[in-house]
């Protein structure tokens, strides 16, 4: 949406510029809104058929707000759940799983890089072996993510390439927090020399130039990426994100950084590892993570190079709306300029 937002700018400054400051109720009516059918030209299906709902949620200033709902941890939680109870009992979010095959890493790295990937999605590793992974490893190590499948061929995979963490749980959609936390826990037990822990899919495309100039930033619990506000819960059930009333009963989510990539400190995992059992879980491992965040205080800092949708200026590319395909990504790759 960046044009849209240049486009707007541009026409507000014209106006300021020509010193027409007086006008009738009925322009400044239609200047404030100018922005709504380029918005629904330009934006995606989705987000086009969402704007009321955004629109809604831009008046609930709460949940837009990069304080916690309230200073109180458990008030804060109760605020989002007022019909929901954590269940530490039997929460197995802060534990780490059994580890099925461990890749090959340096005896002290500093940071290192995840992908998350499902165990049937070679096409896909062997796509980043063959493109970005080269790159980024001169930065920090590269490791590919996964729980189990049926008749997954993950081992001999891993006796090839010794770069594969495998996780004893079933590898699923709805267990991505779980996957999350694994990896945030795995990472504070066993690697202990590790400042920051770097996200992506496995349907990315990373930047190791751009990547490098972010990794400077501030100490503290902190969370990088693309940051989200003013989004609706999705209550249509045949959508992926759909999330019911019952887990989530409030229209709006607080800010979150997408999952699809970003930076997190190892004093935000641990906030994160400390906490997860003591708040209801939301399956979507993204929103989940923005509920856990604002009332644990965990910073969420913006930048717009993550979640980039096009090679302009980005750190990580990845298309939203559909999984674009290994093969269509390395053409991606291939016809940029990062190929060294």
């Amino acid at each position: 949406m960046r044009p849209l937002r240049i486009v707007v700018r541009y026409c507000v400054q014209s106006i300021l510029h020509k010193e027409l400051f007086l006008i009738s109720p009925i322009k400044l009516f239609i200047l404030c809104f100018s922005w709504v059918i380029p918005y629904l030209l330009f934006a995606n299906y989705l987000e086009s058929c969402l704007l009321p709902l955004r629109v809604l949620c831009y008046t609930q200033s709460d949940l837009l707000s990069t304080e916690p709902r309230d200073p109180d941890f458990q008030t804060c939680v109760n605020k989002f759940f007022p019909n929901r109870e954590a269940d530490p009992e039997n929460c197995k979010l802060d534990k780490i799983p059994d580890v099925l095959i461990r890749p090959d890493l340096p005896e002290y790295p500093k940071r290192i890089l995840v992908i998350r990937s499902g165990p049937g999605s070679l096409d896909y590793r062997n796509f980043i072996r063959r493109t970005w992974k080269q790159q980024v490893e001169t930065l920090v190590p590269v490791v590919f993510v996964c729980a189990t499948s049926k008749n997954d061929t993950l081992k001999i995979e891993a006796n090839k390439y010794r770069d594969i963490l495998q996780f004893d749980f079933e590898d699923s959609y709805h267990n991505l927090s779980w996957k999350m936390m694994a990896i945030y826990g795995f990472v504070i037990d066993q690697l202990p020399s590790v400042d920051q822990i770097v996200v992506t899919n496995d349907d990315t495309i990373v930047n190791a130039t751009a990547l490098e100039q972010v990794l400077h930033m501030k100490k503290g619990p902190v969370m990088l990426g693309k940051v989200s506000r003013g989004y609706p819960r999705i209550f249509l059930p045949w959508l992926t994100w759909h999330v019911p009333s019952e887990m989530y009963p409030n229209l709006c989510y607080p800010l979150f950084v997408q999952g699809s990539s970003f930076v997190l400190s190892k004093d935000g995992a641990k906030l994160l590892v400390e906490n997860v059992c003591k708040v209801p879980m939301v399956h979507l491992d993204d929103v989940f993570m923005g509920v856990l965040s604002n009332c644990v205080g965990l910073g969420l800092i913006h930048n717009e190079g993550f979640d980039k949708h096009s090679f302009d200026d980005f750190v990580v590319y990845h298309y939203q709306y559909s999984r674009h395909s290994a093969k269509y990504l390395e053409s991606l790759w291939q016809n940029s300029k990062m190929i060294l």
